[in-house]
């Protein structure tokens, strides 16, 4: 039997091999995307004694009170070894009297309830081929010193800052925004991701405004493949991307350790920004 692996940190000198252990589950993601995450997050990897790397978790500090884990990855030689739980016991340690929350898989939702983690909702992603927009009166791109206004609105979505976050997203990718005079209503961030594009996170006023959001970005990646996580609160957009070639996966609670997050008003989160960084 092997021995148990070394939990440590996860650095950007790790993002090839994090990319190689997530190709060999199945995920789409490129060594550019493990850099955007681990610049904004920090990295747990499982290691052997000769630094091979199988497994792999991050975890993502908004503010003082809250965090989201994702991008759990165990080597499909090494299932049932503990690697999983091994990495989730150090992440819960690391982030200390935060509440943590994450977006269960099948094969992990028996060691969160195990840990503590109870469901507060559901999401799914919509995947496809882009093949038509929809009304986008109102969108315009953002601009640099949008900035602080899209990290209020996140924010107040939510119920905790990720200002970090946001301009990192900001940065690698584009901003569609909805104003009123000099005030934004509402954006969506569109950025690569895997083989296509991410559109997400989306915060908006109302299911409408997040329509004109979401189809301004559909109409300009026609024929590219897009992805969208949708909790399962808008089935109202969810069928309205599956109208335009995005039909929803199967659904998948998100869970929280802790107490809840409260959101403000106002605004709402009609797309994460990831199944990994909520």
């Amino acid at each position: 039997m092997p021995s148990a692996p070394t939990i440590a940190p996860l650095g950007p000198d790790h993002a090839a091999a994090a990319r190689d252990l997530t190709t060999a589950v199945g995920w789409s993601h490129r060594r550019e995307d493990w850099l955007l995450a681990l610049a904004v997050g920090r990295g747990l990897g499982a290691f052997d004694g000769d630094g091979a790397l199988r497994g792999t978790l991050m975890w993502f500090p908004y503010g003082a009170a809250f965090g989201f884990v994702g991008m759990i990855a165990v080597d499909p030689a090494r299932h049932r070894g503990g690697i999983g739980a091994a990495l989730m016991a150090r992440a819960i340690e690391d982030a200390g009297e935060r509440a943590l929350l994450l977006i269960s898989t099948v094969a992990g939702r028996r060691l969160y309830d195990r840990l503590g983690f109870r469901a507060i909702g559901a999401n799914a992603a919509h995947v496809g081929i882009a093949d038509k927009g929809g009304p986008s009166d109102g969108v315009s791109p953002a601009r640099p010193d949008d900035l602080p206004q899209l990290a209020a609105l996140d924010g107040a979505a939510l119920g905790y800052p990720r200002d970090a976050l946001i301009a990192a997203l900001a940065a690698d990718g584009e901003t569609a925004v909805v104003r009123d005079g000099e005030a934004i209503e509402g954006f969506a961030i569109c950025r690569r991701f895997g083989a296509g594009h991410v559109i997400g996170p989306v915060v908006a006023a109302d299911p409408g405004q997040a329509c004109r959001l979401i189809g301004w970005w559909l109409a300009r990646r026609r024929g590219e493949t897009v992805r969208i996580d949708v909790p399962a609160e808008h089935a109202d957009l969810a069928a309205w991307l599956a109208a335009r070639g995005l039909p929803r996966g199967g659904e998948s609670p998100i869970m929280v350790r802790g107490a809840a997050p409260v959101s403000g008003t106002g605004v709402q989160r009609f797309a994460l920004v990831s199944q990994a960084m909520g």
